[in-house]
């Protein structure tokens, strides 16, 4: 018994070293400039931009039912980059297996590192979809509802999390903490790897599909549809105002203005629903198809870590 944990086997470590001579040698400078530069330039912007906005919307004149979302969006934003520091460290320190003197870190790397981070994007994810739901409504269908129509908006921000963690909740056990040792006779030390039967079961390969159904391929639709029936919507108001002023007198301030303004929001939402898209699209390939075998090959490295970069960016850029 060693550290409360039960060693059920012995064997000599092997450390991502001993692996690397196996990958395209491509892969080490990819894997540092992304983790080491490109991934803690995007944690820092985000942490503070969301702090920023957190500031911004806890005011008491935010008190709105779009207010409510977008504070659960950042919440959940500011949380996902936080979690993606220890992930960050631990794979330019630690490497993919790791190497853990501490059962305790070798756990969290191992069960809630992606859970917790994967999580609180889809919890972001599920608060852009109330938030739009609730913009169309306004917008679309003025007047016919006269509550919100997710529900109490502090209920429903109370209750996203809670079920989309609960039904990430199976990924937890992707991997598994194994005990090996660093020289015959050595120290114990821990190590992550893949959970091959919980993987390969049929459980696990309907689950991941669904997963990303739920959580990606039907928001970015749901959202596209959404926001094209806003921009729809938004001209013909804008076209109805327009002739309603025919017989007044406008100056071309105020004409260039109303068009400015119309322009303006038919490529904002046009553009961030097109972004969303093209990089939601990789994403869920990747995430149905992720496992080490697959890390070895630089063509998947590439599009992989490029994926979540611009995954993050547009997840941002929406909220904006």
């Amino acid at each position: 018994m060693i550290d409360g944990v039960n060693v059920t086997e012995t064997r000599i470590c092997r450390f991502q070293e001993d692996l690397e001579i196996l990958e395209d040698p491509r892969i080490p400078p990819l894997k540092r400039i992304s983790y080491g530069i490109v991934l803690p330039t995007i944690c820092c912007f985000g942490i503070v931009g969301n702090i920023l906005n957190l500031i911004v919307l806890t005011r008491r004149n935010m008190r709105g039912t779009a207010y409510i979302y977008m504070r659960g969006y950042s919440a959940a934003a500011l949380l996902a980059l936080l979690f993606c520091i220890p992930f960050d460290m631990r794979v330019l320190i630690h490497k993919g297996t790791g190497r853990w003197s501490s059962w305790i870190q070798a756990f969290y790397h191992t069960h809630l590192e992606l859970f917790l981070g994967n999580g609180c994007l889809g919890v972001g994810v599920m608060m852009l979809l109330a938030l739009t739901v609730e913009r169309y409504v306004s917008v679309c269908r003025p007047g016919q509802h006269t509550r919100p129509l997710c529900g109490p908006p502090h209920l429903t921000v109370a209750l996203i999390p809670l079920a989309t963690f609960l039904v990430y909740l199976p990924n937890v056990f992707r991997e598994e903490v194994a005990t090996c040792l660093l020289a015959l006779g050595g120290p114990v030390i821990y190590q992550k790897r893949e959970n091959h039967s919980y993987l390969d079961s049929l459980f696990y390969q309907v689950y991941k599909v669904v997963l990303e159904i739920v959580f990606k391929v039907a928001p970015t639709i749901l959202l596209a549809g959404f926001n094209l029936r806003i921009m729809v919507v938004y001209r013909r108001s804008c076209e109805r105002r327009r002739r309603m002023t025919l017989s007044r007198t406008t100056s071309n301030d105020e004409d260039s203005r109303t068009f400015a303004e119309e322009k303006r929001l038919v490529l904002l939402l046009g553009s961030t629903s097109i972004l969303f898209l093209v990089c939601v699209s990789p994403m869920v390939i990747l995430n149905v198809t992720l496992r080490e075998s697959n890390l070895s090959h630089y063509p998947y490295q590439v599009i992989f870590q490029n994926a979540y970069f611009f995954y993050q960016d547009a997840k941002y850029d929406y909220k904006q």
